[in-house]
């Protein structure tokens, strides 16, 4: 067995591109291993801003020869009435490699064909692997590529050299100018120079050799066992060491040193937020708190450099840089304090929210008038309507404030800290900061109600407006950073208990103040094509399908996280509109998960699978008693009415379950005729050859089934059964 080393070294690659890359490369070289019938037993990536590298483990020395059985043209369009060859049989020969007379004949599906029995012998692994790599790496770029010399091919950085071995031999290849061999390239300032691979298993050290430590977990590892000793040397313990700050330093270094650098204390009346932002999201610092959380004038940087003596200079031009960003963002602070938060309104009328749907000023009213009927519907308490509506006010004023336009990071963050300064309800400063969480993947949803509801709002007119303009998340491509929106949508309103949110009646609301926008946009399109009047509402509901299948797919899979089974979520979410009442749909689930595991459970799943599975939606509903001449049709009938229909209610009086509680009792009367439903079955043909009979038995089931669906789609728990 061999094993394989591949290593494409670069210009300095972005932080964010190295890790997708790599990810990549590992997805993309197995693929293309197991489509050439090359089996490998690992296969691991390696990567640093300079380079990005795999070793695919337990490789054969070639491979396996192949036998299969290829079909041809059909005999009767192959062979004339005398058996000879046609063009069609003779194509299909040469094609194959073979002669006509080595072909033989098989009757599949009533008709006989040629069939061809090929044997392709297998080449070498290192073969196969020089025809597949170039193609590889030429899939592995990003969104941002670059040309150099006068090459035609692009890479997210120009390629300076590429190592490709099988054990200790070249695989040799071409690529932009470049020919596969054996040679490296150490640090760029610790180590210059080529280092002459010898083998994919001294790889990794012969690296560290030279200064480079190509593994991203090893790297990471150092780096944060530096902070945290640096940390304590200042008798403190970092910020953000957690969060994705720790990934982007490491990809940006190939040996990390950590260096200690300072501040002026002054700087400290700031809030942390400002302070670590600059520092993390502009200058790639850690933060330094003391044991009690208190911000110290601290931070630590990551080098590319070890050397005792360059930490001196660079400590000082970190603190050089950090030095001007923190007098820009105090200056900015104190001077948009100059003008009243709420002053900043008339400037929103000229920031565009989305090109065709208007300004911010428009966004603005039609989030006040959102919080008017979200409060109303879920009967929100004086208090918190005034917040939520207050919050709606002002939650996008701080974009025109000099701090954000400078600090675009910190928009929510700046609108509370004015509000709390200019006396605004604690509440409403709260949410105005919250609003926009969950921010990233290592967010939490905001913790404050107001906070929650407002995220919804806000959330959701953007998602409804970008949609109904037509722009949809692409591939990798999604500049209106829509799939984190919907999710953090989805991820607040499973995690939201206290009020039931009738997305879907938002919706179709927000809908209707977009669409003079869009009618006025249809209508200046038309105009310049000269084509038909477009139907604008027709392409409204077809924008909100998507949009509800854009949701729906993300709180499939956010269940699917919780734990729940996808049978079980198939079933609930057919069952209603799981948008109306994301709580509702959990409630259902967790309630048939509980029946299922329960004695008696499977047998009323069952009963409800059987009823469904045989009623359509133009089954007759009405009952004719005196139809019934079975038994067991009778004895359905009456235990129906009297267990099930007698409590819970029939017709305009049946009752919707308002909590899991409740659903739980409905599933127990429902238990109380899975036996009836099963004696029904067994014992009486409900498909009667008799229509009569056949609608009547139809119409007791419908019936039945309306319990049943009340809960689920039974027919979809099938698979569990």
């Amino acid at each position: 067995m061999a094993n394989y080393l591949l290593e494409i070294g670069t210009e300095e690659l972005p932080a964010d591109h190295v890790g997708e890359a790599l990810e990549r490369l590992e997805t993309l070289l197995g693929d293309a291993l197991r489509q050439a019938n090359l089996s490998f037993q690992g296969i691991k990536t390696y990567g640093t801003p300079r380079r990005l590298a795999v070793i695919v483990t337990g490789l054969p020395d070639k491979q396996e020869t192949v036998h299969k059985k290829v079909k041809g043209p059909p005999v009767k369009s192959a062979l004339d009435a005398s058996g000879k060859p046609l063009p069609p049989a003779q194509g299909f020969a040469a094609k194959q490699g073979l002669k006509v007379e080595d072909l033989s004949q098989e009757e599949i599906g009533g008709v006989t064909y040629l069939m061809a029995n090929v044997t392709i012998a297998g080449q070498s692994s290192s073969n196969v692997i020089a025809e597949i790599i170039p193609a590889i790496i030429g899939q592995l770029s990003g969104e941002r590529l670059m040309r150099w010399s006068d090459l035609e091919f692009k890479f997210s950085r120009p390629i300076r050299w590429i190592v490709s071995l099988m054990d200790k031999s070249i695989v040799p290849f071409s690529l932009a100018n470049l020919t596969a061999g054996r040679n490296s390239f150490g640090h760029r300032i610790l180590a210059p120079g080529t280092i002459e691979i010898t083998s994919p298993e001294t790889y990794i050290e012969q690296l560290k050799t030279k200064k480079v430590l190509v593994d991203k977990e090893d790297r990471q590892k150092v780096v944060a066992e530096q902070v945290v000793a640096r940390c304590k040397e200042l008798k403190g313990q970092p910020r953000q060491l957690k969060g994705s700050l720790l990934s982007e330093v490491t990809n940006i270094t190939e040996w990390p040193a950590a260096v200690i650098g300072s501040f002026a204390e002054e700087y400290l009346d700031l809030p942390d937020t400002l302070i670590e932002t600059i520092m993390v999201h502009h200058q790639r610092y850690f933060p330094v708190e003391d044991t009690n959380g208190k911000l110290l004038p601290n931070f630590i940087s990551i080098a590319n450099n070890d050397l005792k003596e360059a930490e001196p200079q660079i400590r000082a031009g970190n603190e050089r840089v950090l030095r001007a960003r923190l007098a820009d963002g105090r200056f900015f602070y104190f001077d948009d304090q100059k003008v009243k938060l709420s002053d900043h309104k008339k400037d929103l009328g000229q920031l565009t929210f989305h090109e065709g749907l208007g300004t911010y000023l428009d966004k603005q009213q039609r989030l006040v008038d959102a919080a008017k009927l979200l409060g109303n519907d879920i009967s929100l308490s004086s208090e918190q309507k005034i917040c939520l509506e207050r919050t709606m006010e002002l939650l996008k004023l701080d974009l025109v404030t000099s701090l954000v336009r400078e600090l675009p990071e910190l928009q929510g963050f700046v609108g509370s800290w004015y509000a709390l300064k200019q006396s605004e309800p604690p509440q409403v400063a709260a949410a105005i900061a919250s609003h926009y969480a969950p921010r990233s993947t290592d967010d939490n949803i905001p913790a404050d109600v107001v906070g929650r509801l407002s995220a919804v709002l806000d959330k959701l007119d953007n998602l409804t407006g970008v949609f109904l303009l037509g722009k949809r998340p692409t591939g990798s491509s999604d500049p209106y950073i829509l799939r984190r929106q919907a999710q953090g949508l989805i991820d607040i309103l499973v995690e939201e208990k206290q009020y039931r949110i009738n997305t879907t009646k938002l919706m179709d609301w927000l809908s209707t103040q977009f669409y003079p926008y869009l009618e006025e946009r249809a209508a200046r399109r038309n105009k310049d094509a000269k084509g038909a009047k477009p139907d604008v509402q027709a392409q409204i509901d077809k924008d909100l399908r998507d949009l509800r299948e854009f949701l729906l797919l993300r709180l499939k899979t956010k269940l699917i996280d919780n734990g729940f089974k996808k049978e079980t979520i198939e079933a609930v979410m057919s069952s209603g509109d799981p948008l109306a009442d994301v709580t509702d749909v959990i409630e259902r689930l967790s309630c048939l998960e509980e029946v299922m595991g329960e004695n008696g459970g499977i047998e009323v799943v069952r009963a409800g699978v059987r009823v469904g599975n045989i009623i359509s939606a133009d089954s007759p509903e009405i009952v004719n008693e005196g139809l019934f001449g079975e038994e067991s049709e009778k004895a359905l009938w009456q235990s129906f009415n009297k267990e099930v229909v007698s409590v819970w209610g029939n017709g305009a009086t049946l009752k919707k379950p308002a909590s899991k509680d409740e659903y739980r009792q409905l599933m127990k009367l429902l238990s109380k005729i899975a036996q009836p439903i099963d004696r029904l079955f067994d014992e009486v043909l409900v498909n009667d050859p008799d229509k009569a009979k056949r609608d009547n038995r139809h119409a007791l089931l419908k019936n039945v089934d309306r319990y049943f669906k009340t809960v689920a789609d039974f027919p979809k728990l099938q698979p569990l059964l």
